[in-house]
């Protein structure tokens, strides 16, 4: 009987062992609260690093406050740190969301919002509260401060404060390492007369096209490329000037039908009109091309300005 119930003692111990190496451990966790960052809220990112020796994919779970709703964004981290949607689950504990998803990288991360507290003052106060998940060798906070927020405090304070690469203030909070089950909280509050959001701000200004410079005078006090302009003028409107002259001297206007003779009439003598047919004009002559009538005298036709071919 003695020995059973130290087999059973045993086998209990070494059953427990399993399930604790069978849960993923985090190497940092990373926990940044932006206040009205791009929503009148408060924008909460976790971006969690596994242990290197957690065999992967590795179901994780994480919990959120369950007034939050659903995740607004929910990615893995690749090894180049480029981000990528992750498929995850949800289901309601008592207070919490939990957040179950398998994830096949090293590197998670995950975002919600929170609404952000604020008194008729302007005040803002914003509370919030960890239970870690897994056992994290480090865990750090940032706290992003509004451009326009006034008298920003922090509790427990922060360790430092630092201004990023696009001039905000970060207070950064290094809590150490944590187990599993750990409970830890933190209080941040400022003033705040406008409802201005923080990235609002940091959108990049429209990039202005930049005028070209004038070109410099040469010797001469105009610049040679004028010159080429103005040459290149002056030749297409000789072209075209000359193009219009040839073109309504050469080309052939339409031809002209022989105007019939002209019937004359004479009065009788009360017995009735006889139309008398008039003689042939002789020496009338006409263009051999375009057919316009000629001069006597005529050597070009006017009319085309053919040479008039010779009797």
């Amino acid at each position: 009987m003695k020995r059973l119930l130290i087999l059973a003692l045993l086998l209990a111990s070494l059953a427990a062992n399993v399930q604790a190496q069978g849960e993923p451990t985090l190497a940092n966790l990373e926990i940044a609260l932006w206040p009205e960052f791009d929503r009148p809220e408060v924008l909460v990112i976790y971006r969690g690093q596994l242990d290197a020796d957690v065999p992967l994919p590795a179901a994780i779970e994480i919990a959120v406050p369950a007034r939050v709703g659903q995740p607004t964004a929910m990615a893995y981290v690749d090894e180049t740190g480029q981000r990528f949607n992750q498929q995850y689950t949800t289901r309601v504990e008592g207070d919490w969301l939990i957040v179950a998803f398998e994830l096949g990288a090293t590197a998670f991360q995950l975002e919600y919002y929170d609404a952000l507290p604020a008194d008729a003052d302007g005040k803002r106060a914003y509370t919030f509260v960890y239970s870690a998940d897994y056992d994290t060798a480090a865990l750090n906070l940032e706290f992003q401060e509004p451009p326009t927020a006034q008298d920003f405090g922090l509790a427990p304070p922060a360790d430092t404060t630092i201004v990023g690469s696009d001039g905000l203030s970060y207070h950064l909070l290094q809590a150490g390492t944590v187990a599993a089950g750990d409970t830890q909280e933190w209080t941040f509050s400022y003033m705040k007369d406008n409802a201005d959001l923080t990235a609002a701000g940091l959108m990049p200004p429209e990039a202005s096209v930049p005028t070209a410079p004038a070109p410099a005078a040469t010797g001469a006090g105009v610049d040679s490329t004028i010159w080429i302009f103005l040459v290149a003028f002056v030749v297409l409107i000789a072209v075209g000037g000359t193009g219009y002259w040839l073109g309504h001297r050469t080309q052939p206007a339409p031809r002209a039908a022989k105007p019939a003779p002209r019937r004359q009439k004479r009065r009788g003598s009360g017995k009735g009109e006889r139309v008398q047919r008039p003689s042939a004009v002789s020496d009338a002559r006409f263009c051999h091309r375009c057919g316009a009538e000629l001069r006597s005298d005529s050597t070009f036709c006017h009319q085309c300005g053919t040479s008039v071919r010779g009797e």
